[in-house]
């Protein structure tokens, strides 16, 4: 497997990109407009209902209102109606709200209200394009995943048990690369876990391409190039989380990641790309310091692995 930006075929996509015949028109929205959306659009928040019982830490169906849809998420509620700190969670390529609703819920044990969500790009059906225009339909993607985490933070700020100026996000895989474009993007987030994150700089992709397609590509790809909004220099603490032995993201890449987020905290961990539970029990205790989650654990529940 060929490790790129966002997904795998990206790479696959920049060398047809030839074969496609397609070319201006990349870039016509700006960088610092692309991520934009109406935030003062209702979040539309709905509950279906619990999904768990017998168990203090509330586990409930949700799902609210992104810009083309709506997207699924699972949150997870602690007793009490005071104000705590919120975390969204977001999984890697391909998973959905289930794969990290059990850290979710270790944290939620801790006094902060959780919502894992599943990114939009695991659940459109992509097209057959393929050269820039299936690089436009990544990018798109990519904004999307981003969007969605937005708005999450949105429907998180409307609950009464919830402080929206202690606000953080964990990221794993594809979720923490988006991770590394919201550090740049959303100023409301205060503290990031992202684990397993790599990026390979765009100029690789653009070295790949077609002589005449180069700066299409470039267009495309910098629009979302989640090293150059990790390099932005904004009010937010950071852990990276990289396992020695990941078997997925080559080294490079991973350091690449740790390179552009000057001030980041790196941590490196005897894992694989999934990492192991020093990772897990380590970045607990980061964001209960981070984001001031001082409360005793919920009598009866599991805090971390």
């Amino acid at each position: 497997m060929t490790f790129a930006i966002w997904h795998p075929w990206i790479l696959a996509l920049v060398s047809t990109a030839l074969l496609a015949g397609c070319g201006g028109g990349a870039g016509e929205e700006t960088s610092s407009s692309v991520f934009a959306y109406d935030d003062s659009a209702p979040t539309r928040l709905q509950d279906a209902g619990r999904v768990n019982q017998d168990y203090p830490i509330a586990v409930r169906d949700v799902s609210f209102a992104i810009p083309d849809g709506r997207t699924q998420a699972f949150l997870a509620v602690p007793p009490g109606e005071e104000p705590k700190p919120a975390v969204v969670y977001l999984h890697g390529q391909g998973g959905d709200r289930s794969d990290l609703l059990v850290p979710a819920t270790w944290l939620a044990a801790r006094g902060a209200v959780t919502l894992a969500l599943t990114a939009p790009s695991s659940t459109v059906q992509r097209s057959e394009a393929t050269g820039v225009d299936g690089l436009r339909e990544e990018r798109d993607l990519a904004v999307a995943d981003v969007v969605a985490v937005r708005r999450a933070l949105d429907a998180l700020a409307t609950r009464q048990d919830v402080d929206p100026d202690r606000l953080g996000f964990v990221g794993y895989s594809a979720g923490a690369r988006t991770g590394a474009v919201l550090a740049g993007v959303e100023p409301r987030l205060d503290a990031l876990v992202l684990m397993s994150a790599g990026a390979s700089p765009v100029a690789e992709y653009v070295a790949a391409a077609p002589a005449d397609l180069k700066q299409d590509v470039e267009a495309v790809l910098g629009e979302i190039d989640p090293l150059r909004y990790a390099a932005v220099d904004r009010d937010r603490m950071v852990l990276l989380q990289i396992g020695r032995s990941d078997e997925v993201v080559p080294p490079e890449a991973l350091e690449e990641m740790a390179g552009a987020m000057s001030g980041a905290e790196v941590r490196r961990y005897d894992a694989g790309h999934s990492l192991n539970d020093d990772a897990y029990r380590e970045h607990l205790e980061w964001l209960a310091g981070e984001l001031e989650i001082t409360g005793p654990p919920v009598p009866g529940t599991q805090t971390g692995p």
